[in-house]
């Protein structure tokens, strides 16, 4: 230290001012390190939040794209599931449009065939019926010389075949018109008036028909059949009638008297037109 006169100074010795010089620097880096290092342990918190933050709105979004994505795709599928059973379900009408004419065509060729074994039917019989009635015998009569002389009787047509042939007409005119219901007390009146007349068997068989066709009376056209059968054994009809009753027997659930039926039509008419729809009607009840 130096004194002057009159004075008193202090100077700071050298080294003192070179050791403050020297700590000066080394102060204000550490006091900068500190604040680095207090700014880092600050600041690093926040900046991890705000990238976690960023990077969960990015996974977000990738969420929503995705999520977008297959609500398109499912909408897609669900469009193209409606569009496949719309051309299924045209496909469908169309089919079934086809099989409709198919069945019209067939139901107005059966028409067709029907009412021509009606006409055909109502010839044969009108045929039959106008036949003259053979007289129970010869007239014989005793000549002068002994010899004899047979002189025929002249046919007469009946009076009642005539009428029997026009009440059956009648009540066959109501089947080909369609009117099933009416028919059916046409034949009961016939049957009731010419119980044993030569077209009682036809009426009992056209009656059954018509009360299958108009009223679905399966009990009552199976008892028209069973007498059919019963009074007329040896009639034409004998055929037709077993297999009406054994499709009758099947509609009354009565599959076991059916079988007995139609057994019965294969073993005593093989011949007939009716044996072929026969066998295909037994081998269902099979």
């Amino acid at each position: 230290m130096m004194k002057i006169p009159g004075h008193k100074i202090v100077v700071p010795s050298c080294s003192t001012r070179v050791s403050e010089f020297a700590m000066k620097p080394r102060a204000a880096a550490l006091f900068s390190l500190a604040l680095l290092v207090s700014g880092a342990s600050v600041a690093g918190p926040a900046e991890d939040a705000v990238a976690r933050l960023t990077e969960l709105n990015k996974i977000v979004q990738m969420q929503n794209d995705r999520i977008a994505k297959l609500e398109a795709q499912l909408q897609n599928q669900g469009l193209l599931s409606l569009l496949n059973q719309v051309e299924a379900l045209k496909t469908d009408v169309s089919r079934l449009r086809g099989t409709q004419e198919e069945l019209a065509h067939r139901q107005d060729t059966a028409d067709k065939r029907t009412k021509d074994l009606y006409a055909d039917l109502d010839e044969r019989l009108k045929e039959v019926a106008s036949r003259p009635v053979a007289a129970p015998a010869d007239a014989i009569r005793l000549q002068t010389s002994q010899s004899l002389v047979v002189t025929p009787v002249a046919p007469v047509l009946s009076t009642d075949a005539e009428a029997e042939a026009k009440a059956y007409e009648v009540a066959h005119a109501l089947i080909k018109a369609g009117k099933y219901k009416e028919a059916i007390g046409a034949f009961q009146a016939f049957v009731g008036q010419y119980p044993a007349g030569p077209l009682a068997a036809n009426a009992l068989y056209w009656m059954g028909i018509s009360q299958v066709t108009g009223n679905a009376d399966f009990k009552g056209a199976s008892d028209s059949y069973q007498r059919l059968l019963k009074d007329f054994p040896n009639s034409p009809k004998v055929p037709d009638a077993l297999l009406s009753l054994a499709r009758a027997q099947i509609q009354l659930d009565d599959k076991e008297a059916a079988r007995i039926t139609l057994n019965q039509l294969l073993a005593k008419h093989p011949v007939s037109k009716a044996v072929e729809n026969g066998k295909k009607l037994l081998a269902t009840l099979k």
